[in-house]
């Protein structure tokens, strides 16, 4: 893993990690370890929801919360992902459609939400928060920049929403690198972040990209020369 202060590189030597797997989804693990530990704080035996369960960044959530203490995990993805995401092996309890927000989760309500979509899933999280939860902003999947939330239910409902944007946050912060890739490695090692890799070369990058575009791939792809 190389970033550009070298006293924030960790190596993976001592991790029995295929490079492929390192690659893929590491990255992702030590952004969401940083935005968990940093950015919200979350603490053992609290209940996390993630949504986009199957994105990039979000796959790396269920994995880091479970690896800090948390009690539940719950996924949401979009009614065509439903199938995917049950064969995922990542470590969510369950993983529902977020078109049928919020009355699918029966009323269940969660301390931590991590929202890399946006728009109308926005607002339903607020619905979804337990007394005192926090709202992490990770994204705007949904397109929708127009997208407001009510602040006088955020006064209200004692809630905090917090932003974490990797780009503008670790230049800012560099020393939550080192921990949080060693975290990032030992939960891919233990099996916290096991996602399906198809590896592909380089000339079949076009191929890649289309896979991306039409959502025909359930894991991730790496370009290897």
């Amino acid at each position: 893993m190389y970033v550009s202060d070298q006293a924030q590189v960790v190596s993976t030597q001592n991790y029995d990690i295929d490079p492929a797997l390192a690659v893929a989804v590491v990255p992702n693990a030590i952004m969401a370890h940083i935005a968990l530990t940093r950015a919200i704080s979350m603490s053992a035996g609290e209940s996390v929801l993630v949504h986009g369960a199957l994105g990039g960044l979000a796959a790396a959530f269920p994995g880091i919360a479970r690896q800090l203490g948390a009690s539940r995990v719950v996924g949401t993805v979009r009614s065509e992902r439903t199938g995917a995401a049950a064969a995922s092996r990542l470590p969510y309890d369950t993983v529902v459609d977020s078109a049928q927000l919020p009355d699918v989760l029966g009323g269940e309500k969660f301390d931590v939400i991590v929202d890399p979509v946006g728009g109308l899933v926005r607002t339903h999280s607020l619905d979804l928060l337990a007394p005192s939860g926090r709202l992490l902003l990770v994204g705007n999947a949904s397109g929708d920049r127009d997208h407001r939330i009510d602040g006088n239910r955020i006064w209200q409902g004692n809630i905090t929403v917090a932003g974490f944007n990797a780009g503008a946050y670790i230049p800012a912060h560099p020393e939550a690198v080192q921990p949080a890739a060693e975290a990032a490695l030992k939960a891919v090692v233990g099996g916290l972040a096991d996602i399906e890799i198809e590896v592909l070369p380089l000339a079949d990058a076009a191929t890649a990209h289309e896979q991306l575009e039409n959502h025909a791939t359930a894991g991730r792809i790496v370009l290897a020369p």
